[in-house]
């Protein structure tokens, strides 16, 4: 029998949270197909949140005002269905050849470093990426209101995930970290145990 008072009081708060990154994992992946190289992407990196990218971008027109054309909507839906093909072809290709894997789940290397290649990647996810996208979004909420909107709140989706990644890769370097400086104590007080 599972016991609800066992649970953490930051339990719920630690699901939200969760379901908040997932959700903005979602809007990102629904753009980054778009922005990246389709053969530099990691193995499962086009995993749950592929199918909630879908699932937001077909859904997006009804939160919008029933007057607007759901068209463009269901365009880029295909065009990122396409995207998906191209990126899994790609990685099936990849394999095929025996070439180097990224990690796993890696969203690829953005395609604004091919035309500045003085850029560094991290600051094109994290800063120029999202700053392109909401701007895109913006013009195009003169032609296609529910497509413009989208594009500004999987900006914001880009922000959040690129965020998160970022802070957890400092967590684990610190982590790393840590564990040198533990180990090299340990180290230290073994050989003055043995007489070295």
């Amino acid at each position: 029998m599972h016991d609800n008072q066992s649970a953490g009081p930051f339990d719920g708060l630690r699901r939200f949270l969760g379901g908040v990154a997932f959700v903005a994992r979602a809007f990102e992946s629904s753009v980054v197909v778009f922005l990246h190289e389709p053969g530099s992407f990691g193995e499962r990196y086009l995993g749950l949140q592929a199918g909630a990218a879908l699932l937001l971008i077909f859904f997006w027109p009804v939160m919008c005002e029933p007057h607007h054309d759901a068209t463009p909507m269901l365009i880029y839906a295909g065009a990122y269905c396409l995207a998906c093909v191209v990126i899994r072809a790609r990685l099936q290709l990849r394999r095929k050849r025996g070439l180097p894997q990224p990690h796993t789940r890696y969203s690829g290397c953005p395609g604004l470093l091919r035309r500045f290649r003085r850029m560094d990647e991290v600051k094109a996810k994290q800063i120029v990426e999202p700053f392109l996208t909401f701007a895109v979004g913006g013009v195009m909420l003169e032609f296609s209101p529910p497509l413009g909107g989208y594009l500004m709140i999987a900006a914001a989706g880009l922000l959040i995930s690129n965020g998160l990644a970022a802070e957890y890769e400092r967590r684990r370097v610190s982590d790393m970290h840590d564990a040198y400086l533990e180990q090299r104590g340990v180290a230290e007080r073994f050989r003055d145990m043995r007489g070295d």
